[in-house]
């Protein structure tokens, strides 16, 4: 990579860890997609697993006193930990630029759907159902792709969980899914000591970027935080069709 594109790929990190720190996902979402610009998809999704993990740690502390409000996510993690071996074994087969399209249908069903004003209203046994079946979706696209956030995020979302809750539950699923994937790269022999390293540099600008994220996010109200959401799953979105149809995922 020549210095003008480290630059780019260290601006992005940075940017990536402001929106995480503020909503509890955007990390991925925006520095893996800049990062295939100058590297291949697998080597930056490789590479992205060791600063989302530092960011996830980072954030379960910062929030930990929402852990008690938070029911059902044991199962949804284990979930999520199958759907991780999974999406990761097609990491190397899977066509990126339809997942990409789904994905972006996924994100604008839901968006629409708010625009709309439409109540989601699960009974507490839709809701056994319904997350533990999101996150191992979730788990799936982030071991192919290294996002699961319009997966895991608009779901979650569409509950109006105070930003806490919704930090600390994102950040726990997304932590799950880290150990999970460094586990299935290295059984599948994706994980060198040349991405190790790389990936292990690439969490210098997460230790500046996450305070001055988590001092924004402390100053804005409920509405503002949910207009933050609203904008990184627009603007992923908006990503991933071009990437679908045939921008460079």
């Amino acid at each position: 990579m020549s210095v003008e594109s480290i630059v780019v790929a260290v601006a992005a990190l940075l940017i990536g860890t402001i929106g995480k720190a503020i909503t509890g996902f955007g990390l991925p979402l925006i520095a893996i997609p800049v990062m295939a610009a100058f590297i291949d998809v697998e080597t930056a999704v490789v590479i992205m697993v060791f600063p989302s993990t530092l960011s996830n740690v980072w954030l379960l502390w910062e929030f930990r006193r929402a852990a008690s409000r938070i029911e059902r996510l044991p199962l949804a993690v284990a979930l999520g930990l199958v759907g991780i071996a999974l999406g990761t074994w097609l990491l190397k087969t899977l066509d990126h630029r339809v997942l990409a399209l789904v994905l972006a249908g996924w994100i604008g069903v839901y968006l629409l759907l708010q625009i709309s004003r439409r109540k989601f209203d699960f009974s507490g046994a839709q809701q056994r159902v319904m997350l533990p079946l999101v996150v191992g979706l979730g788990g799936v696209t982030q071991g192919a792709t290294g996002i699961a956030g319009p997966i895991v995020v608009t779901y979650l979302h569409a509950f109006k969980l105070d930003r806490g809750m919704m930090v600390f539950a994102v950040s726990a699923i997304f932590l799950s899914y880290g150990f999970a994937q460094v586990a299935s790269m290295v059984a599948l022999e994706l994980m060198t000591w040349e991405r190790l390293v790389t990936g292990l540099v690439a969490m210098v600008p997460v230790l500046f970027g996450m305070p001055l994220g988590l001092y924004i996010g402390r100053r804005i109200d409920a509405r503002a935080f949910n207009v933050c959401v609203y904008l990184l799953l627009g603007l992923t979105g908006l990503k991933l069709v071009w990437d679908g149809l045939g921008g460079s995922f």
